[in-house]
């Protein structure tokens, strides 16, 4: 199913949105993790596939990284800045001995700290590198899916409340055992970013700040989320005495999450700008208020 954030409006949100909006923030959480961690391309690039690796003559991922979005971000980030990875392939090369869990940390540490120094270029990117983002997310997510991925498992979530969000050292080793399968979507993530950054610093869209109508759109992608058929029930359950636990955990995260990209996807390509700049600029201070992008 599929919602679209422009039309209509719904009743007041309730606490009830708060699964909701805890299950995007989960499937998305290599995003804002990627974020919140302490040369250039041809003018007017759009995200790039990986398909479009075949061939390249670009520097090669290190021993350990074979996966393709692996070898994805190494080839971007040696392209758009080879200085950035050669300092990368030096912190590798004093890693030796270290787990292959270490090393992913080491490149995804200092990716972050490559993007929060680039977050005004990125901030400033153009929407088609946020919409390519939301397509890749939702792609990833339905193929998991399909997969029978364990994180796509309602039972991974069932005991999430807002007290685990706000403890986000709890939620990391809550949720520790999935760091494999999100280690490749976080490079892809990644790859993706640098390039909007390398373009935004090119080709710059100035955006002011997020405005009313911006909230009540994306107040309209949290509605949408709350009349998803997964999680009606679970909204009806909430309502009565029944317990939502069993419902919760019959929940296919991955397909809810894929909703959610196809419905942010959906909101005027203005209000996606402010919001990802915003919410770019929020990360890079290390203050993100995910909550208040949606209250007046």
């Amino acid at each position: 199913m599929t919602f679209d954030a422009r039309g209509g409006k719904g009743p007041a949100i309730s606490s009830n949105a708060l699964f909701a909006c805890a299950v995007v923030a989960v499937v998305g959480g290599a995003f804002l993790a990627v974020l919140n961690f302490p040369a250039s391309s041809e003018k007017g690039e759009a995200p790039q596939a990986i398909v479009a690796l075949a061939g390249t003559e670009s520097l090669q991922a290190p021993d350990g990284f074979s996966s393709r979005p692996a070898t994805y971000y190494f080839e971007t980030l040696a392209r758009l800045d080879p200085s950035a990875s050669a300092s990368l392939q030096s912190r590798l090369g004093k890693a030796d001995g270290k787990t292959g869990g270490d090393h992913a940390d080491i490149v995804l540490i200092h990716g972050a700290a490559l993007l929060k120094e680039r977050a005004t270029d990125l901030a400033q990117a153009d929407t088609s590198h946020i919409d390519g983002i939301l397509v890749m997310t939702r792609d990833r997510l339905k193929s998991a899916s399909r997969a029978g991925n364990i994180w796509c498992d309602g039972n991974q979530y069932a005991d999430l409340d807002e007290s685990a969000l706000r403890n986000p050292a709890a939620f990391e080793q809550s949720f520790a055992r999935l760091e494999g399968p999100l280690q490749d979507y976080g490079f892809e993530l990644m790859a993706h970013l640098l390039l909007a950054a390398d373009d935004g610093a090119r080709n710059p869209v100035a955006r002011g700040p997020v405005t009313h109508a911006d909230k009540a759109a994306l107040q309209g992608v949290v509605m949408s989320m709350l009349s998803d058929p997964q999680v009606v029930p679970l909204i009806m359950a909430a309502q009565t005495s029944a317990d939502p636990d069993e419902l919760r955990r019959k929940l296919n995260v991955c397909e809810l999450g894929a909703t959610a990209m196809t419905a942010l996807k959906t909101l005027p390509q203005d209000t996606k700008g402010r919001v990802f700049a915003d919410l770019v600029k929020q990360l890079a201070e290390g203050n993100a208020d995910l909550a208040g992008l949606t209250h007046y």
